[in-house]
């Protein structure tokens, strides 16, 4: 099987313009601001701002169709080189099959953010693009490590991680494709326009404020769909803040991901820096990468 990374962005260069959208929950000014200030500051860039970027409506940064346009009217506009989520949340799912991609195949662009941009990365995937999971403007000042992957997957640099060994580790290696994000959203999007193969794909997942119940449901649901069966290798994040019901479940989240991995081959490695803790390392989904997992530890690396 030939393996190659799918079609990506121009990566960008000092002084590009960088927009700012909310596409989920509504937005912390403060956190904001001290993201801003790295986005300017450190990476050199002019950040350009959603008009509706601090909206409220309920739970949502403003409604749906305001949302959308902040995204739309960035997607079409050449301009803007990279479009950053100000935050996750909930709400991504609530728009995305309203997007016209159409300026954007023609003139492509990043799109940057975690959590619940998952929807977007995957509607991207599906689309054979490249988009980056990583810090949001809110977490930018949440470690310096990850702030700086964020720079180097933005500006054309190769990325290479590594992580200490973990018990529940599978030895092996494996080259491939690499896609994911957040669990629940991963589920979620099956049955969707967005859905897609993760055969022969190197998935990484993530989740946070999850009962353990519905982790162990989550992952039965992509091994029912045929998801884990045929992946090159796994790669298992943070699950933050993971909730027991009042009568236990009896599992963590990683031994619920061991117990439903159990019978596949594929390297598999756990408590990787990607997730909703300080550590959230970027990797440009869909680019081709490389995993190792040995008696030393785990590396990720471009290929």
């Amino acid at each position: 099987m030939s393996l190659k990374s799918l079609n990506r962005p121009p990566f960008l260069s000092k002084g590009d313009k960088i927009a700012v959208v909310s596409l989920a929950s509504r937005l912390d000014k403060k956190r904001y601001r001290q993201g801003k200030k790295i986005l300017t500051e450190s990476f050199g860039l002019e950040v350009i701002e959603g008009q509706h970027l601090f909206a409220k409506h309920h739970n949502f940064a403003g409604k749906d169709h305001d949302r959308l346009a902040d995204f739309q009217s960035f997607l079409d506009n050449p301009e803007i080189k990279a479009i950053i989520a100000g935050r996750g949340g909930y709400g991504t799912s609530r728009i995305i099959d309203q997007v016209d991609w159409t300026q954007f195949k023609t003139n492509p662009k990043w799109i940057i953010g975690f959590s619940d941009i998952t929807a977007v990365h995957q509607q991207l995937q599906k689309m054979d693009m490249q988009s980056i999971h990583g810090p949001m403007v809110v977490t930018l000042t949440n470690e310096e490590e990850s702030t700086e992957s964020l720079k180097k997957a933005l500006f054309g640099y190769s990325l290479s991680y590594s992580a200490a060994r973990h018990r529940f580790n599978r030895f092996g290696g494996a080259r491939g494709e690499i896609i994911g994000g957040n669990l629940c959203l991963l589920a979620h999007m099956l049955g969707s326009d967005s859905d897609l193969s993760f055969d022969d794909k190197i998935l990484f997942i993530e989740d946070i404020g999850e009962y353990y119940y519905n982790i162990d449901r989550m992952m039965v649901q992509l091994k029912r769909a045929g998801k884990l069966r045929k992946l090159a290798g796994l790669v298992v994040g943070e699950f933050s803040g993971s909730k027991e019901n009042s009568i236990p479940f009896g599992k963590t989240a990683y031994e619920i991901v061991r117990e439903h991995t159990s019978e596949y081959l594929y390297p598999v490695c756990y408590d990787f820096p990607i997730g909703h803790e300080t550590q959230n390392r970027a990797v440009r989904c869909g680019e081709l990468m490389q995993l190792v997992v040995n008696n030393k530890g785990v590396t990720l690396n471009s290929i």
